[in-house]
């Protein structure tokens, strides 16, 4: 591109993503950061209120009354838009839907975009996010917006009971259908995962409370690698087998998947994956067609496990139905 095409392109960042620091700039127009400066300069001097902010986290932001003309769409945009809104019908998790319908209804009546039939996506098994979670999430992002911290009761996983506690909301995270409130927690004093759930949160409240960000914050010193929660790391070196293996060699799964077909039926799969009862719990999905070769420490146990099973259906009620069946 030449020094003009840059200068447009940069523009519409600003006008669509507002307050951007110079180094995300130059990364999404793949420049050297010194170039957005002369940009900024050649922007200014065709009429563009360029709002400036120095310092550590400074960068720039277009002045909120300069209005820009709107680009045609291209086909491709177009079908992105028209399969977008298709998409996230069928996907209940998405909890903005409803708005994001009106947004491009608004967007349909001020364009030339006509609205055409988007791709065929099947219905996501996901649960419908309820009207009390929604109500809780809403709190949390207004309190996030405002700088408020909130009151809440909350049960941990292995509580027995509630306990009223005071966080500040960062992020409101989304994870295998689930939302999460990530906030920083006045008693633990440190950042937390907080999962809105009708069974573990209940009676959220704004406080008049108000705290400062940290403006080091960045998520990904918070979450996992591949999942929510930041975990043990373990590679896994797996055997697998039949229908299985080819069903895993058409997926990505962890960090970093290696594979290699030793025959027609047999797969060799390393991959690095985060959280132990996750793996497990994955491990296991795969049945009877995968082999644990690393670590020992997995293997041990799935085997314990197993075990624990079998004894569970020996030993209880459940064998007794079997057996009277089977007579």
């Amino acid at each position: 591109m030449n020094r003009s095409a840059y200068c447009i392109e940069m523009l519409k960042l600003l006008a669509a993503r507002g307050f951007m620091r110079k180094e995300e700039l130059a990364k999404e127009l793949d420049v050297n950061p010194r170039n957005i400066i002369e940009y900024r300069k050649e922007l200014e001097a065709a009429g563009y209120d360029i709002i400036t902010t120095s310092g550590k986290y400074g960068g720039y932001a277009l002045d909120g009354g300069t209005l820009l003309p709107m680009q045609g769409f291209t086909a491709k945009e177009k079908k992105a838009l028209s399969d977008a809104l298709t998409y996230l019908k069928v996907h209940p998790d998405f909890y903005l839907y409803e708005d994001y319908r009106l947004a491009m209804d608004k967007i349909l009546a001020s364009s030339s975009l006509s609205e055409t039939n988007g791709g065929m996506y099947l219905n996501d098994s996901k649960p419908v996010v309820s009207k009390e979670i929604l109500k809780m999430m809403d709190l949390c992002e207004s309190a996030k917006q405002h700088s408020l911290a909130i009151a809440l009761d909350y049960k941990s996983m292995h509580a027995k009971q509630f306990e009223r506690i005071m966080i500040h909301p960062y992020e409101i995270l989304n994870y295998k259908g689930s939302y999460y409130c990530l906030a920083y927690s006045m008693k633990a004093k440190d950042f937390r995962n907080y999962k809105f759930s009708d069974k573990r949160m209940r009676n959220v409240v704004i406080t008049d409370t108000v705290f400062t960000r940290d403006v080091n914050f960045k998520i990904k010193e918070h979450v996992g690698n591949i999942g929510l929660i930041q975990d043990e790391v373990y590679e896994l070196d797996l055997m697998l087998y039949h229908e299985t293996a080819l069903l895993m060699s058409e997926k990505q799964v962890g960090l970093h998947p290696e594979m290699e077909w030793i025959d027609d039926h047999t797969l060799h799969y390393h991959t690095i994956m985060e959280g132990k009862m996750e793996i497990i719990s994955f491990l296991l999905s795969l049945g009877a067609q995968c082999k644990v070769i690393e670590p020992k420490e997995i293997c041990e146990d799935i085997t314990k496990i197993l075990q624990d099973m079998m004894e569970n259906y020996n030993n209880t009620a459940f064998s007794d139905i079997i057996n009277k069946k089977e007579k």
